[in-house]
């Protein structure tokens, strides 16, 4: 009798999912979406994350850059000796011009010796011999671009002297990830070269590259560098300007991880526990009959685990499959067009994702449990009658006599309904809540990626362009007295090493003019002057080096081994980049050296003083904010096209969630609405009554969830931030009225197909009552 009796149970859970197939599908689409989010974005931060690792294992990648005015064999032999470092290089490295049409530059990085740290991965052609005075290996994408290939003649300009090279190799480097001289790559007029020290002698060497021992911690290996070579600034990886922000991608995708894809999870096990539970609450009859026909109670608990397993697994691993083998590789190629990757590795599925399935289907068997447990403790009779109603009770509204008085009867029986079924109520409420929460987060976070930019080049930085200076420069006042234009101000900037109990950190010294007013530093990029005799720091900066006002730090300047110290007497606001301000009396009071610019701040210049400002010597550059604007929404591609993703998920989710709440309703209320027909109301009258109801829900919903969008937006973003950077949210009017407008029209529409059902109803199935 056992498989007879187990043929019966199969047939009828088919039978199950065939009448409730809507239902059933939902389940599966809830599960795929919640471990499709966290597979994607979890594989994707994996993929990054083990070809980095890999690369700058298999390629000896420097652990520290120590730059210094001579890197001489005594330097050499003092970082060698240390414990701790592994292996030491010499080396120099700086920004030359070229020979190519187009104003191109390349960086040009000079060793003394054979290149074991940092090794070039050959691309095509062959390594350079040590003693090669002639040959150089050329970056693969700007060769690319360029146009040049083994045997090319390539020539670089220093001090008014030519220096050709035989292009010998094209290469990729562990170091050069992220090749630009600005925000974004641009192969065509930048990229790098690797020589030989005998190559370009007039170059001194100044930076040592240095690898650690296995075991050791960075920032005790960084304080024994500096113990011994004080005047030295010493960068590590994370200050590293492309292994940073190659790891900030990496680092972005890990951090997304924990937010976003779980809190998707969380609302789609959400619905899906409401879901299973009502699916079971109506199968009672069904329950009790089955225990009369003789079947044992464990036979009736596996039938029904059945419809928690199969559909939850299927949607888990559908889910967890397909994000893991789609959306990495489409975000690689995005990543792919700002950094410069020589191969790609796939990892497996990690254990947190097949974590995540299991999870999914766990908790929809402890669901199903908990609520078949309360079933099954009523007797078979108790079963086989239908669940008696609530009794009613008088709500709130209707002890207020003047306003309820007021109502027509469908507004006071829609009031009735929405207040007697309180759960259902509760839990339409919240998923809309949570549907809204999640696509103004995904479309606030594109708005505030476009806001961090145009803020911080059209309001932070109050100038039309600036001249970049570099080499032997004249006095700040001589270029400001000559400078065509409405207003000039000069600037300094210096990587300067800060110092303080809670750490070390690289950062970026700048020197202002007392009266500057193109540089704006207060919160929403408002302008406050700087304080005299102290200096102000970045409020990112603060909460890293855990500083407050009134606080001293230590800061060392390139190439001086004498400190100086200054108490912290402002916290300024910058979310581009961080670092410490001070104006020029400070600076000069210090006696560390003359105000000597570094950049010159035009507002509306002239063009004809812009050209013989590109034609001077000194004139590294001229940057406009208006273009680099494009420049670092390029850098910040990668955070649009997981925005765009996330996107998608929401909208997805909010569809699932609005019809599979919106059939549950319906198909629990059928008798109500059989009732009503019976009573005399036409479709249209009933169906203007769901519609109603619906509308009140929504508009509750969807007002509820604005403020958690607000919020989760602005998590998401520091969530996403590098070191250097500060990110808030910020979305827009326009993307909150929109998530709302979607959200209400996905609700209306989906209940406004299901009301249709109503004409469908079958009258003598929905009014039987069993005696």
């Amino acid at each position: 009798m056992v498989r007879p009796k187990n043929n019966m149970l199969r047939k009828k859970l088919y039978r199950d999912m065939s009448r409730a197939a809507m239902q059933f599908l939902s389940i599966i689409a809830l599960c795929a979406l919640g471990t499709f989010a966290f597979s994607a974005l979890d594989g994707t931060a994996r993929m990054i994350r083990t070809t980095l690792n890999t690369y700058y294992e298999e390629n000896n990648l420097a652990d520290f850059w120590i730059t210094l005015p001579t890197a001489d064999r005594s330097a050499l032999e003092k970082v060698a000796a240390l414990p701790d470092v592994k292996e030491v290089c010499a080396r120099a490295s700086t920004d030359l011009d070229t020979t190519l049409p187009g104003d191109v530059s390349v960086s040009v990085t000079v060793y003394d010796g054979e290149m074991t740290i940092n090794k070039p991965l050959l691309r095509e052609g062959e390594l350079l011999e040590a003693n090669d005075p002639r040959g150089c290996l050329v970056e693969e994408r700007f060769a690319q671009s360029k146009g040049l290939s083994l045997g090319d003649r390539l020539t670089v300009k220093l001090n008014g002297q030519q220096y050709p090279f035989t292009i010998r190799g094209i290469v990729v480097s562990p170091e050069y990830i992220v090749v630009t001289d600005g925000m974004a790559a641009n192969p065509d007029q930048y990229g790098f070269i690797l020589v030989n020290s005998c190559a370009i002698p007039e170059l001194p060497l100044t930076q040592i590259v240095a690898t650690m021992a296995d075991g050791t911690q960075s920032d005790a290996v960084q304080a024994e560098i500096e113990s011994v070579l004080p005047d030295a600034l010493v960068v590590d990886r994370t200050a590293h300007m492309s292994t940073a922000r190659a790891n900030n991608d990496a680092q972005m995708f890990e951090n997304m991880t924990l937010i976003f894809p779980v809190l998707a999870y969380a609302v789609a096990a959400l619905i899906v526990m409401t879901t299973l539970s009502r699916m079971i609450d109506n199968q009672r009859m069904q329950m009790g009959t089955l225990q009369a026909l003789g079947f044992s109670a464990h036979q009736i608990k596996m039938h029904y685990l059945s419809y928690a397993i199969a559909p939850s697994a299927v949607g888990a691993v559908l889910g967890t499959l397909i994000g893991h083998s789609t959306l990495p590789y489409l975000l690689w190629d995005t990543l792919i067009a700002q950094n410069e990757m020589p191969y790609r590795l796939t990892p497996p599925i990690s254990t947190f994702a097949w974590g995540m399935t299991l999870l999914s289907v766990v908790m929809s068997i402890f669901i199903l449990l908990h609520s078949y447990k309360s079933a099954a403790k009523e007797c078979t009779a108790s079963l086989l009658r239908a669940k008696p109603p609530k009794n009613g009770k008088r709500i709130l509204l209707e002890r207020i006599t003047w306003l309820w008085s007021r109502f027509s009867f469908n507004t006071k029986m829609v009031v009735r309904n929405l207040m007697r079924n309180k759960l259902r109520t509760i839990m339409m409420l919240v998923g809309l809540l949570c549907c809204t929460m999640l696509i103004i987060t995904s479309l606030g976070l594109q708005d505030s990626v476009t806001s961090l930019s145009v803020k911080y080049y059209t309001k932070s930085l109050d100038y039309d362009v600036i001249a970049n200076l570099t080499g032997t420069v004249d006095k700040a006042e001589s270029y400001e007295r000559r400078a065509d234009a409405d207003a000039a101000e000069c600037l300094m900037e210096k990587s300067v090493s800060l110092r303080t109990d809670a750490g070390t950190r690289t950062e970026r010294l700048t020197v202002l003019e007392d009266d500057q007013t193109m540089i704006h530093l207060g919160k929403d990029e408002t302008f406050v002057p700087l304080e005299t005799g102290t200096a102000a720091i970045t409020y990112k900066l603060t909460k890293t080096l855990n500083l407050h006002v009134g606080d001293t730090v230590r800061v060392y300047l390139p190439g001086d081994d004498e400190p100086f110290t200054i108490a912290i007497g402002q916290i300024v606001y910058n979310n581009v980049t961080q670092g410490i301000y001070l104006n020029r009396t400070t600076w000069e009071s210090l006696r560390k050296g003359e105000f000597v610019p570094t950049g010159l701040m035009l507002k509306n210049p002239d063009e004809t003083y812009l050209a013989q400002l590109a034609d001077m010597d000194e004139v590294d550059s001229l940057d406009y904010p208006a273009k680099l604007i494009d420049d670092m929404m390029q850098m910040l591609d990668s955070l649009s096209a997981v925005f765009t993703m996330l996107t998608c998920i929401a909208l997805a989710l909010a569809f699932v969630i609005c019809y599979n709440m919106g059939l549950m309703n319906f198909v629990e209320r059928t008798r109500e609405y059989a009732t009503l027909k019976v009573l005399g109301y036409h479709q249209k009258e009933i169906r203007r009554l769901i519609m109603r109801e619906n509308s009140i829900i929504s508009l509750f919903g969807v007002a509820l969830g604005i403020w958690p969008g607000i919020a989760l937006t602005d998590i998401i973003m520091h969530t996403c931030e590098p070191e250097s950077g500060f990110y808030p949210g910020a979305p827009t009017i326009q993307s909150i009225v929109i998530a709302c407008v979607v959200t209400y029209l996905f609700s209306q529409l989906l209940q406004r197909m299901l009301a249709r059902k109503v004409q469908k109803i079958d009258m003598v199935e929905a009014l039987k009552s069993v005696e």
